[in-house]
This record gives structure tokens, C-alpha cells and sequence, in this order.
């Protein structure tokens, strides 16, 4: 039987969409680094974040691999195995 975490991150991955991680994304790295960062797409289970400085770039960088598990835990072990950072600027949230 899936957990329901595992039926989370399936079905946020068949949104085609990296913004449905928007509010998961946002739990796990807190509100400050959240309005700096955004899920903007995934590439197998990659997700590519865009930091809107190369300051968040490298600020973030030494925490890839933490945050790939801690997204994985939060969405199920299946969804995110690693997390890539590119420098621009950051889509607005989605609405909720």
C-alpha cells in the first residue's frame, strides 16, 4: 500500500507543473528563503529551483542534497532525488 506521501508526490509530478510544489517547497526551507526561490520545473526527478541572486544560488548549494530528502520525505521517497538551482527571477506564486 502507498503512503499517502508517495500518492503526494505522484500526483504533484502529474501536475506537469513544478509550481504545485510551491507550498512543500515553502515548508521545508522557510518563508525567507521561499520568497527568494521557486520550483519552476522538473527533469525526471529532478527539480530545478530558480533563486532570484547568485547569492541564494550559493547560499543554497551546500544544502541540495539535504533538500532533495527533506522535499522526498515531505512528497514521498519517489518524487525528488536531487534538486538543481539556476539564477533568475522568480515566478509569482500560484494562487491557492
Amino acid at each position: 500500500m502507498k503512503s499517502l506521501a508517495d500518492m503526494m508526490g505522484a500526483v504533484l509530478k502529474q501536475t506537469g507543473s513544478a509550481g504545485a510544489m510551491n507550498s512543500v517547497w515553502a515548508r521545508v526551507v522557510g518563508e525567507v528563503v521561499a520568497k527568494h526561490t521557486r520550483p519552476v520545473r522538473w527533469e525526471g526527478k529532478t527539480l530545478v529551483i530558480r533563486c532570484d541572486g547568485e547569492a541564494w544560488r550559493a547560499a543554497l548549494e551546500p544544502e541540495r542534497g539535504q533538500l532533495a530528502r527533506k522535499l522526498a520525505a515531505a512528497t514521498g521517497e519517489s518524487s525528488v532525488a536531487a534538486i538543481v538551482l539556476e539564477v533568475g527571477t522568480p515566478s509569482p506564486p500560484t494562487a491557492r
